[in-house]
């Protein structure tokens, strides 16, 4: 169960430092800086959005890169990564062949369970 709380700007910054991604959850930040360790249940909605063994796709510069969702992280490519931008920067690559930093939500698109078609991950925080 999740319950809201104030607190101050300094510790609102700390937790935005901790944070691994824009899309890491704030509490999952928070529960590091306290040495908690992982929610046994994430939040609904990440559940509903991020089942296991969902299929992972995305499409950049040409290239067709694969993944899954496998423990709650995202397995692309030998990658390991807790974001979906993470995951994307982690495959993607300019023309030129250097790193790039893009928006993963932009650019994933997603096969869960059950599914026949795949849909635009960004899709899916709007349902």
């Amino acid at each position: 169960m999740m319950r809201q709380i104030e607190i101050d700007f300094d510790i609102h910054r700390l937790i935005q430092l901790e944070r691994r991604g824009f899309d890491e959850p704030e509490y999952v930040a928070l529960r590091r800086l306290l040495k908690l360790g992982p929610a046994v249940e994430e939040p609904k909605a990440d559940r509903a959005m991020r089942p296991w063994s969902t299929e992972l796709r995305m499409e950049y510069n040409g290239i067709l890169h694969l993944g899954r969702i496998a423990d709650g992280a995202w397995e692309v490519e030998g990658h390991r990564e807790k974001s979906p931008s993470g995951a994307a920067n982690a495959v993607a690559r300019g023309r030129d062949g250097q790193e790039v930093n893009i928006n993963g939500k932009s650019y994933w698109q997603v096969r869960r369970p059950g599914d026949t078609d795949w849909t635009a991950y960004a899709d899916l925080k709007r349902k």
